[in-house]
C-alpha cells in the first residue's frame, strides 16, 4: 500500500519500561545502593533514582495528552510498554535463591516495598480516555538465571540490592531477559507466560512486543511468531549485531521493513530528556522533532522514544522537567498538524491502507 505518509505527518510514542519495579523503590534503597558498580557505571547515573511509577504519574502524564490534538483531532496515544510480574522479593530474600522456581508477583499487584496505591484506576483513566495504550515489554525483564547465580555465588552488589527490594546490580546490568546468554528454556517459558498474562491483564493479545535491553535473537522471534506476535519494536537498536550504527543508518531507510508474517517498526528517534533543565529540555525537543521531519521526508511515520525513567522518578522536579519536555515537543509536533498513531495502526496502515480498529486501540 503506497500511503503519504509525508502528508499524514504519523507519530508514534513509545515508552519502555512501565510497571518495572527498578531501579529503586524509595530513597533510602537509592542511597543504599549508590556506590555499588551498577549505580557508579554510565547507566547507573543516568537511571539510578528511577522508580515505579505512581498513580499521580501516570494521572500527571495523561492529563498532558490530554491537553493535545492531532491533524486529526484525537489526543495523542501513548503506548506504554510494560512488564507483566516482578519478582517477589520478600520470598526471594527469605526463601533464599537456592529454593526452586522464581516467584513474581503479577500486574496490577506488586512486592510490598513497591506499594503505589491508585496506581492501576489511573491506568485504566488514561486507557478509557484513549491516550494510555499498553503494549508487552517482557515478563519482568530481567535476566533471571543469571540474577540469581549472582545471588548463590554471594555477590555482594546482589545480596545489598535483594535487601533494598532491588533487582539491579552488575551481573543483571550485563544482561537482558531474553538476552541469548539466558537460557532457552527459560526465555521461551518467560515469554509464553508474559504473552498469557497480557491477555488477562489487557483483554486483547499484544499489538506489539519491545524485547527488554533490546537484547535477543532468532529464537525469540520464533517464539513470539508461534504466540502470535509478529509486530516487533527496536529492531534498529537491536543489541548484539555487527556494525550497528551502519546497520542502523540501512534499516532508517527500508521501510515497510517486513519479513513473513515479522513486521519490524521504524528505528525509534530517542526523545529522554532525563531531567537536564530547560535548555536541555528545549534541545532535546528541537532534535526529536528534527528526526521526525526527517522520517516523514523518507515517507516514513516518526517512532519517538521516551523512556518511563523521564516521568517517574524519586526526584519530583526530575519528572516535572520530564512532562514539560514532553509538552514541548508534543506542542511541537501537533504545529505541524502530526496524526498520533499505535504501531497496531502502522502496521494497519501499510497492510490495508486503514488504521487499526478505534476499539483495541487501548
Amino acid at each position: 500500500m503506497n500511503l503519504d505518509w509525508a502528508r499524514l505527518r504519523a507519530v508514534v510514542l513509545e515508552s519502555d519500561d512501565w510497571g518495572l519495579c527498578a531501579w529503586v523503590p524509595d530513597r533510602e534503597a537509592w542511597t543504599a545502593l549508590a556506590e555499588t558498580p551498577a549505580f557508579l557505571s554510565p547507566a547507573g547515573r543516568r537511571y539510578g533514582g528511577s522508580t515505579l511509577e505512581s498513580a499521580a504519574d501516570v494521572k500527571a502524564l495523561a492529563g498532558l495528552l490530554l491537553e493535545h490534538r492531532g491533524g486529526d483531532g484525537a489526543a495523542p496515544v501513548w503506548q506504554a510498554n510494560t512488564v507483566m510480574a516482578n519478582p517477589d522479593y520478600a520470598r526471594i530474600a527469605a526463601t533464599g535463591s537456592e529454593s526452586a522456581g522464581f516467584p513474581l508477583v503479577e500486574l496490577p499487584e506488586f512486592p510490598l516495598r513497591w506499594a503505589r496505591p491508585g496506581l492501576w484506576d489511573e491506568v485504566a483513566r488514561a486507557r478509557e480516555a484513549g491516550v494510555w495504550r499498553i503494549e508487552l515489554h517482557g515478563l519482568h525483564h530481567l535476566p533471571e538465571s543469571a540474577w540469581l547465580a549472582a545471588l548463590r555465588r554471594g555477590d555482594g552488589d546482589a545480596r545489598l540490592a535483594l535487601a533494598n527490594g532491588s533487582p539491579v546490580c552488575a551481573a543483571v546490568e550485563a544482561g537482558g531477559e531474553y538476552d541469548p546468554s539466558e537460557p532457552r528454556e527459560v526465555r521461551s517459558r518467560n515469554l509464553e507466560r508474559a504473552v498469557a498474562r497480557f491477555r488477562s491483564l489487557v483483554g486483547r493479545a499484544p499489538g506489539s512486543f519491545c524485547p527488554p535491553d533490546y537484547r535477543w535473537d532468532e529464537s525469540l522471534e520464533d517464539d513470539a511468531e508461534r504466540h502470535g506476535v509478529t509486530t516487533f519494536q527496536g529492531k534498529a537498536e537491536q543489541a548484539g549485531k555487527p556494525l550497528q550504527r551502519l546497520r542502523r543508518a540501512a534499516l532508517r531507510h527500508r521501510f515497510p521493513h517486513t519479513r513473513g508474517r515479522r513486521f519490524y517498526m521504524p528505528p525509534r528517534i530517542a526523545f529522554e530528556p532525563c531531567g537536564r533543565g530547560v535548555a536541555g529540555a528545549a534541545a532535546a525537543a528541537e532534535k526529536s522533532l528534527r528526526a521526525a521531519r526527517a522520517a516523514w521526508e523518507r515517507s516514513q511515520p516518526a517512532v519517538v522514544s521516551s523512556h518511563r525513567l523521564n516521568y517517574a522518578h524519586l526526584d519530583p522536579e526530575w519528572s516535572h522537567a520530564g512532562r514539560e519536555a514532553l509538552r514541548a515537543l508534543l506542542g511541537a509536533l501537533c504545529h505541524e498538524g502530526a496524526t498520533f498513531v499505535a504501531d497496531t495502526d502502522v502496521r494497519s496502515l501499510v497492510e490495508r491502507g486503514i488504521r487499526a480498529d478505534e476499539r483495541s486501540r487501548t
